[in-house]
């Protein structure tokens, strides 16, 4: 991926995260990007393929998201992390966050051993279903992206948000965020998209 250099996906970066990105941070995610294109071409993390579009679609779109993560959170899961997005990203922009990125299917789950692993990550991956983790391990933010089956996911997403914790959401522009119970207390549009970044506590 020589022709994805530092600079270059600084500069695709540069419309989603709050502030520019650390030299340190940049390396990382160079790092990251490499392992998701090498491991993608045997393991379905993304059907992304385009280098830039990597870089924009998924890795852009987790930072844009970590805006809305509130200052004071202290654990977050990722719920369905996948190849790691958004939980990878976060992870490298607010290292004090215990991100668990929860993925079932043990291909991937492998994937994010070895990324946690390759960029030195504190992160914990949970290779098993979320509705198996221990009872009452609760999260100040949960994070769903592309979570398949989502309607029947989403009760348990919400039993782990903790009290005052908060879920963030991914949606289409015309996807509705609001939800029985909880109510959108911050909502952005992503840049270069047509999707939103929702917020959502309990009401």
């Amino acid at each position: 991926m020589a022709e994805l250099t530092e600079s270059r996906i600084a500069a695709l970066l540069a419309p989603y995260p709050a502030a520019p990105l650390s030299s340190e941070i940049l390396t990382n995610l160079r790092s990251y990007l490499e392992l998701v294109l090498r491991w993608n071409a045997q393991t379905n993390l993304t059907a992304i393929r385009e280098p830039e579009q990597l870089v924009q679609r998924q890795v852009g779109e987790s930072l844009f998201a970590a805006r809305l993560v509130p200052a004071e959170a202290r654990t977050l899961l990722d719920f369905g992390s996948g190849g790691g997005f958004p939980g990878i990203p976060m992870q490298l922009l607010r290292p004090q966050l215990a991100v668990t990125l929860a993925e079932s299917q043990g291909k991937k789950a492998s994937f994010l051993r070895e990324a946690v692993r390759t960029l030195g990550l504190t992160s914990a991956v949970w290779s098993k279903r979320v509705e198996e983790l221990p009872a009452g391990q609760m999260f100040d933010v949960v994070t769903m992206r592309a979570v398949d089956k989502t309607g029947a996911m989403l009760p348990v997403a919400e039993a782990r948000v903790a009290q005052g914790g908060c879920l963030l959401r991914f949606l289409a522009e015309d996807e509705a965020g609001a939800m029985p119970g909880w109510r959108v207390q911050e909502s952005e549009s992503v840049p270069l998209s047509r999707g939103l970044v929702v917020r959502l506590v309990r009401e």
